[in-house]
């Protein structure tokens, strides 16, 4: 969830008053978090406020990320093409659903399980017509009640992400991994700060993204991983501002295929710049990254 932030309702525009639809959309956004179910530890911790502003820049770059988002469902339904069975497929880091075949995997598979630590309100609305969909609210790192008890405690390390979930599920025949691999540390490392150094914070979202790879290595069935992988701040001269690494040092296999996410297009972020990421996708996780370790 990129940019994360605390105050889910904040507008490009600063400086300026709202406009009126702008201020029914802020209404919305505020209602949809106020309603939307959520335990409040993970309400707590910034996650529900993160989904809801990334929905919002979704809404305003649609036209930016609609290439990304065909891609994407491209290589879920290329994954879904090389799975031999059509029992059970799984979802993870599927809480937006823009960038879900939805009705497609509702018709091939006989159980959908969208997988995410919290699933807005308007999530929850537009799966209710597909009678084999099922949102199940999971933190694929097993991590964030553990750490939101010991971050403020010094000197106790910090807890060891080895997600159990489906590992044992014999119905399993697909599990997509979609947008969700950069994001894991986001959150965590925003509610780290304060509590511990920047080294410390640095190495867990390390292991984070370690920890999730080796699970979808793990996991009955075939897997597929679609990740960012380099972010780039471009002025508007077209010339790099800054550039960094999305996965804070773990290094990829060769991908399948890749593309440029237009993330933030000039002035979503500031007027003349554009925040864009390259995108990865392997459509055989297992197959690119080897027997599991």
């Amino acid at each position: 969830m990129w940019l994360v932030s605390r105050n889910p309702f904040s507008f490009r525009k600063q400086g300026s008053l709202l406009g009126p639809c702008a201020c029914i959309i802020m209404i919305l956004e505020l209602l949809e978090y106020l309603m939307t179910p959520c335990p409040a530890a993970i309400r707590s911790m910034g996650f529900l406020s993160s989904a809801i502003k990334v929905r919002a820049r979704y809404r305003r770059c649609k036209r930016a990320w609609s290439p990304h988002i065909e891609q994407t469902r491209r290589i879920v339904l290329e994954a879904v093409n090389r799975c031999r069975g059509r029992r059970k497929v799984v979802v993870l880091g599927a809480g937006l659903l823009h960038d879900i075949p939805l009705k497609e995997l509702s018709q091939t598979f006989g159980k959908v399980l969208l997988v995410d630590i919290v699933h807005p309100l308007s999530s929850r609305l537009s799966t209710l017509r597909f009678r084999n969909v099922e949102q199940i609210s999971y933190d694929v790192t097993e991590v964030m009640g553990q750490l939101r008890h010991i971050a403020h405690l010094p000197g106790r390390p910090l807890p060891i992400s080895r997600p159990m979930k489906f590992l044992d599920d014999r119905e399993l025949d697909l599990t997509l991994s979609v947008n969700l691999l950069s994001q894991l540390p986001q959150v965590p490392a925003e509610y780290l700060y304060g509590f511990r150094d920047e080294a410390t914070i640095d190495t867990f979202r390390k292991h984070l993204i370690e920890a999730h790879l080796d699970y979808l290595c793990h996991l009955p069935g075939h897997t597929a991983l679609i990740t960012d992988v380099t972010v780039r701040r471009m002025t508007g001269s077209g010339m790099y501002a800054e550039e960094w690494d999305a996965l804070h040092g773990v290094k990829l296999p060769p991908a399948e295929s890749s593309w440029e996410w237009h993330l933030a297009p000039s002035p979503e972020v500031a007027s003349g710049m554009d925040l864009s990421t390259t995108v990865v996708a392997y459509a055989d996780w297992k197959k690119a990254a080897g027997p599991p370790k």
